[in-house]
């Protein structure tokens, strides 16, 4: 009977393990856009060629779903979500605030290393602007914002932030597809990160909320 129960527990303890696997690796392909808004997710192909039960599958789900990127449909399976036009400028609003207190908090508390790590992605933005890769080119912008949030130090507004970053990437994805706009966007990089390196918090809030700004009216535009 214990032999049984422990048992259990390893199991429940694998199944968790492999959804997170499972978890990051959906996350990956919605943000690079491999799964578009509306797109079911197979289950069984998943199962098959992860060569793991469904279980872990279904929990990854559940897990992408508290962030707003799956919804479960009774009876259907689970689906990538799609955003609407009203919620992604709410979000947009939303992530332009939270931007501009990163930016300003980074600002005042970055240390040599943390300028380091963002002199980095820019490097990577770089590389990619030049070999006009967009998906690399997201997904160092990805990192970028991200990092600047972890340099303000401030654990509650990278919870937030995440849950926010997630739901707009495809809007983002789509912003970025239009002629020379990644050349643009990489200059607006570039503007924060010298604000916050030379420790300008008030630039280096305005630029960010601004490129936030700047984004959400490209959005505007392209849905009229």
């Amino acid at each position: 009977m214990q032999s049984t129960v422990i048992n259990e527990q390893v199991q429940t303890v694998k199944n968790q393990s492999l959804s997170k696997v499972v978890q990051q690796q959906l996350e990956t392909m919605i943000l690079n856009g491999e799964l578009a808004p509306g797109e079911r997710i197979n289950e069984s192909y998943l199962s098959s060629h992860l060569q793991i039960s469904r279980a872990p599958i279904r929990e990854a789900c559940r897990q992408l779903a508290q962030y707003g990127m799956v919804e479960t449909r009774t009876g259907k399976g689970s689906f990538v979500c799609q955003v609407d036009l009203k919620e992604a400028i709410e979000l947009y609003e939303i992530r332009g605030a939270f931007d501009a207190l990163a930016a300003e908090q980074a600002a005042s508390r970055a240390s040599e290393d943390d300028i380091n790590a963002l002199e980095q992605h820019i490097s990577q933005m770089e590389e990619s602007e030049k070999a006009n890769d967009r998906v690399e080119y997201f997904s160092s912008n990805l990192k970028f914002h991200h990092q600047i949030v972890l340099i303000s130090r401030n654990s509650a507004l990278l919870e937030l932030y995440s849950v926010v970053l997630k739901k707009l990437s495809l809007f983002r994805q789509l912003n970025l597809s239009k002629p020379n706009q990644i050349a643009d966007s990489l200059a607006q990089h570039k503007g924060i990160f010298a604000a916050i390196k030379t420790k300008d918090a008030t630039k280096a809030s305005e630029l960010a909320r601004q490129h936030v700004e700047e984004a959400k009216q490209r959005l505007l535009e392209a849905k009229q």
